[in-house]
């Protein structure tokens, strides 16, 4: 509520710069715990992670020219002293004192959290801006009824699908389809192209909050699923709901450029304008 207040005092701003990054970066570092959190190396860290996912093209290797600086600055961060005591990572590390897992994995862990946890949620929350932006009747059944608040995440979640394509390694021969994939093989699974699959859903390429989108394949699936879907969701029914409470309009107010990466789709600038109710 704070934020989107001082963003509705501007009227004009950047949806990525200014609220997609801000909120993420502010909120989830605090739930897991960090002491002392550095906004826009987080970011980068997770940019970074996703980049290097994919193929050795350039994006790959400018991201990991960073890792210098970005790498050993998330290793300290991940230290049980880095924590406060009641966050997730404290809770990471309690397993390991009750003899769970060990205190490196409890480390390593904590690290995947801030790895997958922030860039993710940056561009689905961009993404979400862009898609209630540019589809005003949308944004007008969220302002009627708030509580379609997470209804509408999921659907931009299905229709934008943040992190595009990933990659699983098969642990055994096994078979897809009619298609005999070998233990050792790598698999990339387009989860955008699933999210979109007019086999699945009506209209698929129609973002329609009301179409009630479970089922898809954002936050993977099965013992692959995202860790932590539910605090993403949560932190995207927060951020749509006090839109849907908070403003009147919201339109775009100048060119959207979508960023380059290599696993997630989204965006480098967002120009937006909003009025208050």
């Amino acid at each position: 509520d704070t934020l989107v207040d001082s963003l509705l005092e501007r009227a004009s701003f950047d949806g990525v710069r200014d609220l997609a990054e801000v909120f993420p970066s502010t909120v989830f570092p605090r739930a897991v715990g960090l002491r002392t959190p550095d906004s826009r190396r987080l970011i980068d860290y997770g940019a970074m992670v996703f980049n290097a996912l994919g193929p050795d093209n350039a994006l790959r290797r400018i991201a990991l020219a960073g890792a210098a600086d970005l790498v050993p600055w998330i290793t300290t961060q991940c230290q049980r002293e880095q924590l406060e005591p009641d966050g997730f990572g404290a809770a990471i590390y309690a397993a390991a004192d009750s003899g769970e897992i060990s205190t490196d994995e409890a480390a390593m862990l904590v690290r995947s959290l801030l790895s997958a946890g922030i860039d993710t949620t940056v561009t689905a929350l961009g993404n979400a801006l862009w898609c209630l932006a540019t589809h005003p009747q949308q944004f007008r059944l969220l302002q009627n009824d708030p509580d379609r608040a997470r209804s509408a995440f999921e659907e931009t979640l299905r229709f934008t699908s943040p992190v595009h394509a990933f990659c699983r390694t098969a642990a055994n021969d096994t078979t897809i389809g009619s298609i005999n994939i070998a233990a050792g093989s790598k698999i990339l699974c387009v989860l955008g192209a699933a999210n979109l699959d007019p086999a699945q859903w009506v209209q698929a390429h129609q973002f329609d909050i009301a179409r009630g989108a479970h089922g898809h394949l954002a936050f993977g699936v099965g013992i692959h699923a995202c860790a932590g879907q539910n605090v993403a969701r949560a932190e995207g029914e927060a951020v749509l709901r006090a839109l849907a409470h908070k403003v009147q309009r919201l339109e775009l107010d100048g060119s959207v450029r979508w960023q380059a990466n290599n696993a997630v789709h989204g965006l480098a600038s967002l120009p937006l304008h909003m009025t208050r109710k």
